[in-house]
């Protein structure tokens, strides 16, 4: 039998010599789950019990049988496309399974793998040769789209971890060396296969900033921000919030006609209700506000939103936004021109406005919570809030 060559890194495909015997577009069954288990751990004898288990955890009839047509049909597949040798590719003795040692097989997850080893140990260029080799094979998580098997996630998780280990010390070379191009390929193709990769993604915003490409590395910024929010309900990684200044300082050209500068930082909309911004802005203008409120005496204070279930608990999902979305609309339209609202967290709104006194406040967030109840009508979540004055710096 010819080479037969085997992709389980991205997807499942098999070929033999320059025949294709499962490629992306073939259905999927139990038959090609069957071939990958025996793939995956074909370096050692695997019990039929062992196989009925992974492949049919919740049971069949006659699992004993349904295991010797899986055998037979894996075999006439290879047959039908002319493979010579081909009942010889799965061995079985006495209730024990395993592909024959003796055909010559490639497996791109053992080549990734054996390259992620060498390089734990090797120095210098070996290292680095191994390192690029790696993320080479890597072109995508283990049998990335198979989710009914359970053993697959384990093997998954275990290479996923090879590849974070291969792939970082490349962006953090790729960084110091000033080579954008490649640390933006890399660290765009760590997201595409995690893009909760802390990591890469500040990487990927390092590579775009490097590259002057400042519009691209906001809109990377929030997208990400919003999935961080909508999936995990979590602030983005204080590593990639701590760029998103170096963004934003970036995008502005050096210019010396003041006409031109207050056109660009002028709101170019018809203004209305309040002033929404990132919370890392947020903390800038309440420093500079507190500041301010040392010298004029202007009240300040700063109220915190929160949901909460009936239950008092964080909502989740599609409630949870719906609810911050309806909580925003709610903070813009409720207060002023001049007030500042930023989201704290993935159920959190937080306000700074400028009354005369608490009971002014109080007021205000009183008509929040009363709009808000009512924009929100029949929702499960509820809204609480607090106010406080906004601490001072002391003078020196």
């Amino acid at each position: 039998m010819e080479l037969v060559k085997i992709n389980m890194l991205g997807g499942f495909a098999v070929s033999v010599g320059n025949t294709e015997i499962c490629g992306p577009d073939t259905r999927r069954g139990q038959l090609w789950n069957l071939l990958q288990y025996l793939v995956t751990f074909r370096h050692r004898e695997i019990p039929a019990e062992e196989l009925q288990n992974a492949l049919w955890p919740n049971g069949t009839g006659n699992p004993a049988n349904a295991l010797k047509n899986l055998v037979y049909r894996v075999r006439t597949t290879f047959e039908n496309a002319g493979i010579d040798d081909a009942k010889r590719l799965i061995l079985c003795k006495r209730g024990i399974y395993r592909l024959n040692e003796r055909i010559d097989l490639w497996v791109d997850a053992e080549e990734f793998t054996a390259s992620a080893q060498l390089a734990t140990t090797a120095q210098g260029p070996e290292r680095q040769n191994a390192l690029q080799r790696a993320v080479a094979l890597y072109v995508g998580d283990y049998l990335a789209g198979e989710i009914r098997q359970a053993w697959v996630a384990p093997v998954r998780e275990k290479l996923h971890s090879q590849y974070t280990f291969c792939a970082l010390p490349l962006m953090e070379q790729q960084d110091e060396n000033s080579d954008w191009e490649n640390l933006l390929t890399l660290a765009g193709h760590s997201i595409e296969i995690d893009p909760f990769d802390g990591d890469a993604a500040y990487y990927r915003l390092r590579a775009l900033l490097g590259l002057d490409q400042q519009p691209k590395a906001l809109e990377f910024y929030n997208q990400l921000q919003n999935l961080y929010y909508r999936e995990r309900g979590e602030k983005l990684p204080e590593r990639v919030r701590g760029l998103y200044f170096d963004i934003i300082r970036h995008m502005n050209n050096i210019e010396i006609d003041i006409a031109k500068i207050k056109q660009d930082i002028s709101e170019k909309d018809k203004v209305h209700g309040s002033f929404v911004c990132e919370y890392e802005v947020f903390k800038e203008m309440y420093r500079v506000e507190a500041r301010a409120a040392v010298r004029t005496g202007q009240k300040m204070f700063i109220a915190l939103f929160t949901l909460a279930d009936e239950d008092g608990a964080p909502p989740s999902g599609r409630s949870r936004n719906r609810a911050m979305n309806c909580l925003l609309r709610t903070l813009t339209q409720s207060l002023r021109k001049g007030d500042i609202v930023a989201q704290f967290s993935a159920t959190q709104y937080v306000v700074m406005m400028a009354t005369r006194t608490y009971e002014n406040g109080m007021k205000v967030v009183g008509r929040v919570e009363r709009r808000f109840r009512a924009e929100c009508r029949g929702s499960t979540v509820r809204l609480t809030s607090t106010l406080q004055p906004i601490d001072t710096p002391e003078e020196t």
